[in-house]
C-alpha cells in the first residue's frame, strides 16, 4: 500500500481539497472540542514525576548576540494579496534588540526527572494561521500531546511539520476556522512550513520536562522552580543553533545564566569554503569539476510561492550523477527530489523505465545537496514531495 504525502495539486481550492487523499495528507475536518480539564496528568515523558517541589531554586538571565548583527533579507509577500497583502516582511529568523538581546531563544534544562507539573499551555499548543502567518512563530509543547492546528484565513493553507530530514505529516486546510490536532510522541524541535505559502515558518520545540522558557523581545528568561543541583542547559536557536551551559541550582536561590552566543553567529556567517557551481542554463544542466556530474537547482521563481528545478529537462548519459542544490534563499522552504511510486499524487505521477532505480532524497533545507547516479537507460520524471503539486516536476532522459 501506498504511503507519503498528498498535496493537492491545483491552484483552486475545490481542486485541491478533493485531491487530499491519502497518506499523512488529509481532509478538512471539524473542530472537536477538548476533553474536560483534569488532574495534572504527567505529560513530561514517563520517567518524569509530579512532586511537591519546597526548595526549588530559580534561573534567570538573558541570551543575547554581541556585535554588529545583520539583519537578515525580508519576505517577500506574492501570493493572494487580499489576504496576505503586498508588503515585504521582516524575517523572523534572528530578531536581536538594540542591547543586543535575542528574541524566540529557547532555553531547556535538560535530563530532569522530578518537580512540578507540566504548564497547562505546554499541554494545549496551538498554531494559528493568520494573515498567512504562523502565531506563535516559536513555542514550546509537552512531549505526548496534541498540538492544534488552525487557519483562521479565507485561504487554503498547507501546514507541514518536519523533524529533521522527516516530514511528520502535510495537511491541507482549505476551510477557515479549520483545525486539526496531532499528538507528537518524540522530544526535540520541529520546523514548520506552509507549501502553500512559502514564508509561513515556524518552529514548535516538544519537551519531556516543564523547566524550559522561550526569550522574550529583549532576550529575558526565566524558569523557576527547579530542584537543587548541578545541570546542563540547552540553548537552541532556529537560524544560530544550539549551545549548552552547565549550572548549578541551589536550594531557595536565584541563579543568573547569561549567554551571548556571537560565537554561533560567526559560525554562520563565515566565508563559505565550497566550490561555486556554474550556472544551468541549458538543457544538459551545469557541469561542476565532475565531468560526470550534472547540477539540478532548486529556485524559487516568485517569492514564497512558485518553486522550480531548473533545468526542468535534462538527457544526461548513463553513469551521470545528478546532483540537487536547494537555492531558494535563506529564508527558503525545504524541499526533495524523488521518483519513488511510494510517494507519488495524482498530479505527480513517478516515471521510471524497466529496471530503473527509484531514489528518494532528504528533505533539503537552503543551501543543501543532494546526489543520485543513473545506471539505467530510459526516461524518468521525479517531483518535490511538498512542491510538486504546485509544479516542481523534473524529468531525466538517460542515454547510453
Amino acid at each position: 500500500m501506498k504511503r507519503g504525502l498528498s498535496v493537492c495539486g491545483a491552484l483552486v481550492i475545490l481542486t485541491m481539497a478533493a485531491s487530499c487523499s491519502r497518506g499523512t495528507s488529509e481532509q478538512p475536518t471539524r473542530d472537536i472540542p477538548p476533553p474536560p480539564p483534569s488532574a495534572p496528568a504527567n505529560t513530561a515523558g514517563a520517567a518524569y514525576e509530579v512532586a511537591a517541589v519546597t526548595d526549588g531554586g530559580s534561573i534567570k538571565g538573558t541570551i543575547s548576540v554581541s556585535g554588529p548583527v545583520a539583519k537578515l533579507p525580508p519576505r517577500k509577500i506574492s501570493k493572494d494579496p487580499q489576504v496576505c497583502g503586498t508588503a515585504q516582511r521582516e524575517s523572523q529568523k534572528l530578531i536581536v534588540n538594540k542591547t543586543g538581546g535575542l528574541r524566540n531563544a529557547v532555553v531547556i534544562v535538560q535530563g530532569v526527572k522530578r518537580g512540578k507539573a507540566m504548564p497547562a499551555a505546554a499541554q494545549s499548543a496551538e498554531i494559528d494561521q493568520n494573515k498567512c502567518e504562523y502565531s506563535p512563530h516559536v513555542q514550546v509543547m509537552a512531549l505526548n500531546t496534541e498540538i492544534s492546528l488552525r487557519n483562521s484565513d479565507p485561504i487554503l493553507h498547507n501546514i507541514q511539520f518536519f523533524e529533521g530530514d522527516n516530514s511528520l505529516f502535510n495537511i491541507a486546510q482549505p476551510v477557515q476556522g479549520q483545525v486539526n490536532k496531532k499528538k507528537i510522541e518524540k522530544a526535540g524541535t520541529i520546523y514548520v512550513e506552509c507549501a502553500v505559502h512559502g514564508w509561513m515558518q515556524g518552529n514548535v520545540v516538544v519537551v519531556d520536562n516543564p523547566y524550559y522558557a522561550v526569550t522574550d523581545e529583549n532576550g529575558k528568561f526565566s524558569i523557576t522552580d527547579l530542584l537543587p543541583g548541578k545541570y546542563q542547559v540547552k540553548i537552541w536557536h532556529e537560524y544560530l543553533g544550539e549551545s549548552t551551559r552547565e549550572i548549578t541550582v541551589g536550594a531557595k536561590a536565584e541563579t543568573t545564566l547569561d549567554a551571548d552566543l556571537k560565537e554561533l553567529l560567526a559560525k554562520k556567517t563565515a566565508p563559505s569554503t565550497a566550490t561555486p557551481t556554474a550556472a544551468a542554463g541549458n538543457d544538459a544542466g551545469a557541469k561542476t569539476a565532475n565531468a560526470n556530474e550534472v547540477v539540478v537547482q532548486m529556485k524559487e521563481l516568485a517569492a514564497g510561492t512558485m518553486f522550480r528545478f531548473e533545468p526542468d529537462n535534462l538527457t544526461i548519459k548513463v553513469g551521470t550523477t545528478v546532483k540537487w542544490i536547494n537555492n531558494s534563499g535563506e529564508d527558503g522552504p525545504r524541499h526533495t527530489s524523488t521518483d519513488d511510486p511510494e510517494w507519488e499524487t495524482p498530479q505527480t505521477p513517478a516515471v521510471l523505465p524497466a529496471g530503473g532505480q527509484k531514489w528518494r532524497t532528504p528533505f533539503l533545507r537552503p543551501g543543501e545537496s543532494a546526489t543520485h547516479t543513473f545506471t539505467t537507460p530510459g526516461k524518468y520524471q521525479y517531483f518535490c514531495e511538498t512542491h510538486g503539486p504546485y509544479g516542481m516536476i523534473g524529468n531525466i532522459t538517460v542515454v547510453p
